[in-house]
């Protein structure tokens, strides 16, 4: 049972969406989707200042997806939502940093140990009972966990023109991960006014040619550009 500074400090959590619509469309997602491992997922939600404020799971327990998921999916919740902008600039995605982040040969890739700049809080993402984890109780709802992802999963969420937050998602190969987050923004009605936030599958995906490498069984991935 929560204390009652800890239900205070849930309370005064704003949230782009409730753990129970989160929890509703992350099963939706996982279940239309049929892209990569057919795996089950983490999805959690974090606010415009970057504080999770809903974690969701859609297997039947919180083992039932790779509990390692839980913090990458905060982490590509944090790092969509810190790198998107209100319209016009918009939003960016975790899958569109893949090919910049990547060491060059010939040295001068603009976005090389982006990762390192901000590092995922251990203790607020591992804190607390496992048995809480993915449920309104989750310890990491009112903490700024961060960390930077730079693969597919991470989407900012829009109320019209203004950015108000992002969500993660992670339990499957980075492709899943977009396309399962892709429907989620998609069914809560939070997606930005121009979607310029996709994922370009690339075979040939390098710090030059820019896009983001392909994942096993992803010809049917949401929110995606034309592919080679």
């Amino acid at each position: 049972m929560s204390s009652p500074v800890r239900a205070a400090e849930e309370a005064s959590v704003s949230c782009p969406v409730t753990q129970s619509e989160l929890r509703t469309a992350v099963n939706r997602a996982a279940t239309a989707d049929s892209t990569g491992l057919n795996n089950h997922f983490w999805a959690v939600a974090v606010n415009r200042s970057g504080t999770v404020c809903a974690v969701a799971f859609s297997g039947a327990t919180v083992y039932s997806q790779w509990l390692l998921s839980r913090q990458i999916a905060a982490a590509k919740a944090f790092t969509a939502n810190g790198l998107s902008l209100d319209a016009p600039k918009g939003p960016l995605s975790t899958a569109q940093l893949y090919g910049f982040v990547q060491p060059s040969p010939s040295g001068g890739n603009p976005l090389f140990g982006l990762e390192g700049g901000n590092v995922l809080d251990s203790n607020a993402a591992f804190a607390g009972d496992v048995s809480t984890f993915g449920t309104v109780n989750d310890p990491m709802v009112g903490k700024r966990v961060g960390g930077t992802i730079t693969f597919g999963g991470g989407l900012a969420l829009y109320r019209g023109n203004t950015a108000i937050g992002g969500v993660g998602v992670s339990g499957d190969t980075a492709c899943a991960d977009h396309s399962v987050a892709w429907r989620i923004r998609t069914s809560l009605g939070l997606v930005p006014p121009s979607l310029t936030d996709t994922i370009t599958l690339s075979s040939s995906a390098t710090p030059t040619t820019g896009g983001h490498p392909r994942c096993p069984n992803d010809s049917g991935t949401q929110g995606q550009t034309a592919t080679n």
